[in-house]
């Protein structure tokens, strides 16, 4: 099958554009963009990723091993911890969550663009970024 030149250069120009394209997206998606052992903790890494919630997605109930604290770089975000408030974050929004608490809403409130939080975690060598927790708040 042959495609004429001015068709590929528009499918080019779009993969690249930034733009939504035709393929389904994960409805979270979580990237490692850096990890590290910790200087002063031999049992411990730091790593930061970049959490990429769709429109009205949500995060499954779950719990960190690690602290983790958050920067909401885009978008907005409905955030709870077991015991905690519900939190309405928006871009330039941060968070934090100790190591071990249950973090049991963190879903995007946008209709239309995509949610981006970039996260901060110091995390226990080799343990799971996070575990999640059953219906009734057990891992």
């Amino acid at each position: 099958m042959r495609t004429s030149f001015p068709i590929l250069i528009a499918a080019l120009s779009l993969a690249h554009s930034g733009l939504p394209v035709a393929a389904a997206e994960e409805p979270v998606a979580i990237t490692e963009i850096f990890r590290r052992d910790h200087p002063d903790h031999a049992d411990k890494d730091i790593l930061v990723k970049r959490i990429v919630l769709q429109p009205g997605a949500s995060a499954p109930p779950h719990v960190h091993p690690g602290m983790v604290t958050g920067y909401v770089q885009s978008g907005s975000l409905e955030f709870q911890l077991k015991d905690g408030p519900l939190l309405k974050l928006k871009a330039g929004d941060t968070f934090f969550e100790p190591a071990g608490s249950h973090h049991i809403l963190a879903k995007s409130t946008e209709s239309k663009v995509e949610t981006i939080i970039i996260a901060f975690v110091i995390n226990p060598k080799g343990a799971p970024l996070s575990t999640p927790l059953d219906e009734h708040g057990k891992h």
